[in-house]
């Protein structure tokens, strides 16, 4: 889920989604017809953080933090090895981090959080002004496509915009390179995608505002998982339980 999940499976706030107070492990139980396996949900970042730590191209780093791209920016946190969630599993929600007070306004009610700066829908409003002359925009990939044909044929107004969005993107890592220390900060979604001309900027952000020296070691990369990190980290967590023998009885 792209949002907050607490324990149960209970979602209560997807600003993206429009969500709030969703019991949604709940629902899907029924809608299974209260099946006997488990039926779990968690937040999307979190599971792509577990399969970076296990299937990505930094596997087995103690400390990395993967960020979601899509509507919504998220963050999963593995520090010393555990994924980290917070008092009621929480932790993360990076999208929310104020940038700018006077930005433009986000999902979530505020105004200026990363979300409603780097977010896919934030970049296509800006940069492809045109996308919604037939109506709002429901299916952002195909407008992905454009910008990162319109990047590769060197667009001046669409890369000087990328160029920008990568700053502000850069700031934010800069936060979680202060906080967390963590040895990589992983871009997952369009932030991966559109990476080579995000990420030029994104990291000289990170090394102009962190405070550490040298963003404490910090790597911003594009993540090689693609579209199935989340997806992944699902089958990471289950196939877990089967590792550790903590099968259901019988």
């Amino acid at each position: 889920m792209p949002g907050l999940v607490d324990a149960v499976g209970c979602v209560p706030l997807a600003p993206a989604l429009g969500w709030r107070d969703v019991p949604l492990a709940a629902q899907l139980r029924a809608a299974l017809r209260d099946v006997d396996f488990t039926v779990t949900v968690d937040n999307e970042a979190n599971l792509a953080a577990l399969a970076e730590q296990r299937h990505g191209a930094q596997a087995g780093a103690a400390d990395l933090v993967h960020l979601t791209g899509g509507a919504g920016i998220g963050a999963g946190v593995i520090a010393d090895g555990r994924l980290l969630r917070g008092k009621r599993g929480f932790a993360g929600e990076i999208g929310h981090l104020c940038l700018d007070p006077a930005g433009p306004a986000c999902a979530c009610g505020r105004s200026g959080c990363l979300e409603a700066l780097v977010g896919l829908p934030a970049v296509v409003r800006r940069l492809l002004p045109d996308a919604a002359e037939d109506g709002p925009v429901t299916d952002f990939l195909p407008e992905l496509d454009r910008l990162k044909a319109l990047a590769g044929q060197d667009d001046p107004t669409v890369r000087a915009g990328l160029a920008e969005t990568g700053r502000h993107l850069g700031r934010a890592v800069a936060v979680l390179a202060d906080l967390l220390n963590p040895e990589v900060v992983l871009v997952g979604g369009h932030l991966a995608t559109l990476g080579p001309w995000l990420l030029p900027t994104a990291r000289a952000e990170l090394a102009a505002r962190a405070l550490t020296p040298e963003a404490g070691g910090c790597l911003l990369e594009a993540s090689t998982l693609g579209a199935t990190a989340a997806a992944l980290g699902g089958a990471t967590a289950a196939l877990a339980t089967v590792e550790s023998g903590r099968l259901p009885a019988r």
